[in-house]
């Protein structure tokens, strides 16, 4: 009688144990589900600002830029593009996504999103600075001097009264120019004598 005892208090001991694991389990997906619902994207256009507000303010504050960091930041303001192109943030967000995928040393997405933004906003007054800075990469990172001269002939034509088509056009002048030629034509013009 005992042994039946003992053996109904154990089988009970285990069915309670085994139901407790039962409700965890349970408890645990649920809380995952939650969390997996709360962690789905808001790409309301105003979850993108919330979300591209608290990450520029993450990026300006660190001393170096931070990779992964930096590339949440291209991804979020290429969403908010996607999205609503029509605003006029879209223009900004796309610059800034430009210039920081240059500065991760990201040359050729830098110019895809560079010419991206000039082609969608050709009328904005950041268009000739897309140009422009198109220009600097080929020159200046990429070495390619035919892509870079394209890029400021076109910065020239688009956007003669542009302030940055001054410095265009002097870059133009200059590009695949050895330091040797810009000294002397430095010295030329400034009338400088050689001792």
């Amino acid at each position: 009688m005992k042994t039946i005892i003992v053996i109904a208090a154990v089988f009970l001991l285990a069915s309670a144990c085994g139901q407790q694991a039962v409700e965890e389990k349970a408890s645990v997906a649920d809380t995952v589900k939650k969390d997996t619902v709360a962690l789905k994207p808001d790409n309301s256009k105003e979850g993108l600002l919330k979300q591209i507000k608290n990450l520029e303010d993450t990026l300006y504050a660190s001393e170096k830029l931070d990779k992964k960091l930096g590339n949440r930041a291209i991804s979020l303001y290429q969403e908010f593009h996607k999205y609503y192109w029509q605003d006029t943030l879209s223009i900004d967000f796309m610059f800034k996504a430009a210039e920081i995928a240059d500065n991760m040393g990201y040359p050729q997405k830098a110019i895809e999103l560079y010419q991206s933004c000039y082609d969608h906003y050709p009328q904005s007054s950041l268009a000739p600075y897309c140009l422009f800075r198109i220009g600097n990469i080929y020159q200046f990172t990429l070495n390619d001097y035919v892509e870079a001269k394209i890029a400021y002939n076109d910065c020239k034509k688009e956007y003669p009264n542009s302030p940055v088509t001054k410095d265009a056009i002097n870059l133009l002048n200059n590009v695949a120019k050895s330091d040797k030629q810009l000294i002397e034509e430095f010295e030329k013009k400034n009338k400088i004598k050689k001792d």
